[in-house]
């Protein structure tokens, strides 16, 4: 360990040991008070989109409350995820997407709702969005984290899961303010503001926002030892890559750069049964994420900017026994015109590109409370979406003020100086679905769920989705749930429509050809997943419980490039009367099985006046991919899942005592599988691995006052030199443009000044 880390241990010791020995100077919140299982017992909504105990939801929902997002120094959503069983996050490992959310061995973010008061904000295109500080926590009164398939209630895309933020409401006080900033090691600021406003009976205003600012470390001195983050390639101006060396014209930094940047805002007003909801968050990463020094520019100019905003009106009305919910939605997404890629693929040169989607969605739910045992909900609605997919690689920014166009990178020549025209695709989409569940409790601790929705879709046709939960309690301290479910991830305009690859002249822009391009493929359908999982919980005590449960998953047609000669057969080498070498289409070619399960204990206890609430879970997860069409005409050996570390331990408590919280939490992952494959065993073909890694993160916080509050967050204080996983990794590649294993942060501290006004 070096000095730096001993110095950092040094300081959390203190302030732990001051945790111990510091009397009690007010009284506690009233959270701190209740048992855990009052605690564990919380209503959520996000399980059946009605109020409901989170113990007889057919669902296995996780919540973390808003004292936990305090005393654990959660910055962003992301923070959240790393402590969550059953989820594994690589982080800073591919351009556009920043991080892959693996969830019980289903990878991607894509595959996840997120939302806010139940109003998705993730992005309306269904593409990969970073996850980071573009979507808030500080806002949140509790966050539900719904695990498995939705499609039954929400439609397309809910396949891993639903993340809810669920926003903080208080009508009893007139004045809700706070404030924090953050500043911390490598350049690292955070900012944010919350203000809720009783402006009379029933009526709130809310208006929140946050900023982020990371410089990020300098890999190139962190990892001085790997040739693959060598800086000398930015000081001479020539990269060396697996294609050959590259000189750009473009300008190069010779500083190694790759700074993050984030804000979110949101507001909110309420007033009886109506609500109006407004979010907007944009984020800019690096696109040199994922290759190497020697084969992409790591400057500040290379970026992928993106925005997304969504506005939300709802009317809610009771009479009797009826809940009527009338809400219309608009979105946006946008890849915003600067942004690029300069890497071996654009000869270090930027590569522009650009796309948006507009999202319009109108729903009507109807819930009616039949009896005490019988409660049914149903629901329909419309969308209507229009998107210019992403473009190919663009030789300037387009303007996106007017008509879309623009030239294909490199292919200006002396007979074409204007360039190739660019293609690009208008893609309209409507969507009607309608959705229906019944809730039947024949006595008091049982609960049957039954559920399904139809969907049509005029871009890939119709989609089917049930759902069936049991939820009993054989036992007084034991509930018992049997779920099964089905989920659907649609196609994007930008899976279905991408196209990608390089033109080149030999006569001086006479001609074009190209060895290599990706292009659509429109029939691209929709991923299906199945589901079926069992969860058992055994309350030991008021204070301790015990949650067991195993799942297994299969989800079909998951995207795979193929040649287009070979299936779709669209193209037969040419594209705008160009001639091709080689055409890809993305299809739906392959069939996953993932099955797994987990252990968990949550333990609250006291140590004299010290008040503990402790957690600790063991995951597993494994799985294989069938490349072959169907399973009964296999043309190649099942291979094993990637993306996974198939074994995760977490450990964490949070301590508090007086004034003082102190929240230690370690997470251990076991060997990390790779995209590339190894040997073959048992007709299996085994991945390619990366060793596991000891993740260690401690938030110590002071409430000074009732309106102060000083904290020290610090993440991977055991400064390990660890690294992810990322997409076409290949430890057999030599020479390579990506790396060995995704370089991951070093330690780093974070001070933050909280001020409230309640």
């Amino acid at each position: 360990m070096n000095t730096y880390s001993t110095k950092l241990f040094v300081t959390l010791l203190i302030c732990t040991v001051g945790v111990l020995e510091v009397q009690s100077q007010e009284d506690s919140v009233k959270l701190n008070q209740l048992t855990l299982k009052e605690l564990l017992n919380v209503k959520i909504t996000t399980a059946s989109k009605t109020l409901q105990s989170i113990d007889l939801a057919s669902a296995v929902v996780r919540v973390i409350t808003r004292d936990q997002i305090r005393s654990r120094g959660y910055q962003s959503l992301l923070d959240v995820l790393y402590d969550l069983p059953d989820f594994k996050v690589d982080d800073k490992m591919y351009s556009g997407m920043r991080n892959s959310l693996t969830v019980r061995g289903t990878q991607g973010s894509e595959k996840i709702l997120i939302m806010i008061d139940g109003i998705t904000i993730s992005s309306p295109s269904g593409e990969a969005m970073p996850v980071m500080q573009n979507y808030p926590v500080h806002l949140a009164e509790r966050i539900e984290v719904l695990y498995g398939p939705a499609s039954a209630l929400y439609g397309a895309n809910a396949v891993s899961g639903i993340i809810n933020i669920i926003t903080l409401k208080d009508f009893k006080k007139d004045l809700i303010a706070e404030a924090s900033s953050t500043t911390g090691s490598y350049g690292y600021t955070n900012t944010s503001l919350f203000i809720s406003k009783k402006l009379k009976d029933e009526t709130q205003l809310t208006i929140s926002g946050q900023y982020y600012y990371d410089r990020q470390p300098d890999y190139s001195k962190i990892y001085k030892g790997d040739s693959l983050l060598d800086v000398a390639p930015l000081q001479s101006g020539t990269f060396n890559s697996i294609f050959g060396p590259f000189t750009p014209q473009a300008p190069v930094t010779p500083k190694y750069q790759a700074p993050m940047e984030a804000y979110n805002l949101y507001a909110a007003l309420q007033s009886g049964g109506f609500t109006f909801n407004f979010f907007h968050t944009y984020f800019k990463i690096p696109t040199s994420l994922e290759n190497n020094t020697n084969n992409a520019v790591f400057n500040k100019s290379v970026y992928m900017a993106q925005t997304i905003t969504m506005a939300n009106t709802s009317y809610k009305k009771t009479w009797n026994q009826f809940t009527s919910t009338t809400s219309l939605t608009a979105s946006r997404y946008e890849l915003l015109p600067g942004s690029n890629y300069r890497n071996l693929y654009t000869s270090m040169e930027p590569g522009y590109k650009y796309s948006n989607t507009t999202m319009i969605k109108a729903e009507e739910q109807m819930d009616y409370k039949v009896s005490r045992k019988l409660s049914m909900t149903a629901g329909a609605g419309y969308e209507h979406y229009t998107s210019v997919p992403q473009s190919g690689d663009l030789a300037a920014p387009v303007n996106n003020n007017a008509n879309i166009s623009g030239v294909y990178l490199g292919t200006q020549a002396y007979y074409k100086p204007e360039g190739l025209q660019a293609q690009f695709y208008l893609v309209t989409t409507n969507n009607i679905g309608a959705y229906y569940q019944a809730q039947y409790s024949p006595q008091r601790n049982v609960n049957i769920t039954l559920g399904a929705r139809y969907d049509h879709n005029s871009r890939y046709g119709s989609t089917f989705n049930p759902r069936l939960g049991v939820v009993f309690s054989p036992f007084e301290n034991t509930t018992v749930k049997l779920l099964y479910g089905t989920a659907y991830r649609a196609p994007s305009a930008s899976d279905s429509y991408s196209h990608y690859g390089s033109f080149a002249t030999n006569d001086s822009g006479r001609s074009y050809y190209s060895n290599f391009l990706h292009l659509p493929n429109p029939a691209l359908g929709p991923i299906k997943s199945y589901n079926s999982e069992i969860n058992i919980s055994q309350r030991i005590s008021d204070n301790i419980i015990v949650t067991a449960g195993g799942y297994y998953n299969t989800l079909n047609g998951l995207y795979s490039p193929a040649d287009d000669n070979m299936t779709t057969r669209l193209y037969n080498n040419m594209f705008n009367n160009i001639p091709v070498d080689y055409v890809e289409v993305f299809v739906n070619r392959k069939k996953q099985k993932n099955y797994g399960g987990n252990i968990e204990v949550n333990w609250k206890h006291n140590i004299g006046d010290i008040r503990f609430h402790t957690m600790a879970s063991v995951s597993y997860t494994n799985g294989i991919i069938n490349g072959g069409v169907n399973e009964y005409n296999e043309k190649s050996l099942n291979t094993e899942i990637d993306f996974i570390s198939p074994w995760m331990a977490r450990i964490g408590t949070d301590m508090k005592l007086g004034k003082f919280t102190c929240s230690p939490r370690l997470l251990i992952a076991s060997k990390q599988r790779l995209p590339g494959t190894g040997d073959t065993t048992s007709n299996i073909v085994r991945r390619q691995t990366i060793a596991g890694y000891a993740l260690l993160n401690i938030s110590v916080r002071y409430q000074l006052s009732k309106q102060l509050a000083f904290s020290l967050t610090g993440t991977n204080v055991l400064d390990q030199r660890y690294k992810n996983v990322s997409f076409g990794m290949d430890l057999t590649r030599r020479p390579t443009e990506l790396y060995n294993g995704q370089p991951q942060d070093p330690i780093r501290i974070m001070g933050t000044i909280h001020l409230a006004l309640n």
